[in-house]
């Protein structure tokens, strides 16, 4: 399992790198794996020095919430505001994603 890190590019350097930013550290990142060419102010997901795809204010939000709290999981064992954190995952539990429910009764070959 890979986790992307939610970041704001801050600088467009050419149509393959930027810089990106999260919590005041910046760094040097690959967009030539992005679906969508990447902007100045765009939140990026970034793994490993690439970027993976263009996210909106929203889902940047709501991942760095969950990381913010498994961060503090991780240096006190203990993390306020899990439920909240993880709001998408606890409401479809039980759920397959939309892809996944199409091919429900589908006979596969």
């Amino acid at each position: 399992m890979c986790i992307a890190i939610p970041m704001l590019v801050t600088k467009v350097l050419s149509p393959t790198m930027a810089v990106v930013s999260r919590s005041g550290l910046e760094q040097q990142v690959d967009t030539s794996f992005s679906e969508n060419e990447v902007a100045l102010g765009d939140h990026v997901l970034v793994f490993r020095g690439t970027v993976l795809r263009t996210v909106d204010a929203e889902q940047a939000r709501q991942v760095e919430k969950a990381l913010t709290c498994v961060e503090a999981a991780m240096r006190t064992d203990q993390a306020q505001g899990v439920d909240d954190a993880f709001a998408d995952i606890i409401e479809n539990t039980g759920k397959l994603p939309e892809h996944l429910q199409k091919l429900v009764g589908q006979k596969q070959m």
